[in-house]
């Protein structure tokens, strides 16, 4: 009986020593994995506070003329400030999206949330060809697009194409559906065979008329995000007071 009485012992010290290990090991990964996440956060802060002060930089200058900026540099960087003028070529308009609001719009009426697509245009002008994204038109205004006539003047800064993400369909020009920004391959598909390899969006300017679709952004709301720099470091608090919770569950419950 005492041999019995031993063995039953035995087996219940091995699994409560086991147990052990398997708390310790979850415990102790919710730790290490919400101290990795308030860490990133807080990179992300400083990374995006960065951005900010840089993109700032560059919107602090005054646009030239789009052709004098790439005969002296073909890629000028990002956000760069621009002025083109020259023909829109309403024919080969193209819709990208659906797209939210960009960040820095006014709300919409009554709270609504709705999408929409970013209208681009190729210009020509005299000196330059390019591609222009106009703006922001909600699904329902598609129809109001304005498209004016003759020459016109757009200021606005150099964007590079966009990083189509692991789930972005396809563009589809056959069919006109175009989800993500390619640049090179838009441009052929509205036959700017001469075009300068970038991208200018349209900014908004105080003499803009009311109500006409597509919206430009203004170049101050370039420099506004979904997920602001304050933003990130409310969330790495979180992730660390959860983690500073999750290191005090693991002292009480496995202290000996």
């Amino acid at each position: 009986m005492a041999s019995s009485f031993a063995r039953r012992l035995s087996a219940g010290a091995s699994r409560a020593t086991g147990s052990d290990t398997l708390g310790r090991a979850v415990f102790g990964s919710m730790v290490l994995g919400t101290g990795g996440l308030a860490a990133w956060q807080a990179q992300r802060y400083r990374w995006k506070c960065d951005l900010v002060e840089s993109r700032k930089r560059v919107l602090a200058a005054s646009p030239r003329a789009l052709e004098a900026v790439v005969e002296h540099e073909p890629s000028p960087p990002e956000f760069t400030r621009v002025v083109v003028s020259g023909r829109l070529d309403h024919e080969h308009q193209m819709l990208v999206g659906p797209r939210s609001p960009p960040a820095g719009s006014p709300p919409a009426p009554s709270g609504d949330v709705h999408t929409g697509w970013l209208v681009l245009t190729p210009l020509h002008g005299e000196r330059v060809s390019v591609l222009v994204n106009r703006g922001w038109v909600p699904r329902d205004k598609v129809a109001a697009i304005e498209q004016p006539r003759g020459e016109v003047c757009v200021e606005g800064v150099v964007r590079a194409a966009e990083e189509p993400g692991s789930f972005a369909l396809p563009n589809d020009p056959e069919r006109g559906s175009y989800f993500w920004i390619d640049v090179a391959g838009m441009a052929l598909d509205a036959e700017l065979f001469d075009a300068v390899p970038l991208l200018v969006e349209a900014t908004a300017r105080s003499d803009d008329p009311k109500g006409v679709w597509p919206r430009p952004r203004s170049a101050s709301s370039l420099v506004s995000f979904r997920v602001e720099p304050p933003m990130h470091l409310v969330y790495a608090g979180t992730w660390a007071t959860l983690c500073a919770a999750s290191a005090a569950m693991v002292a009480l419950r496995f202290r000996r």
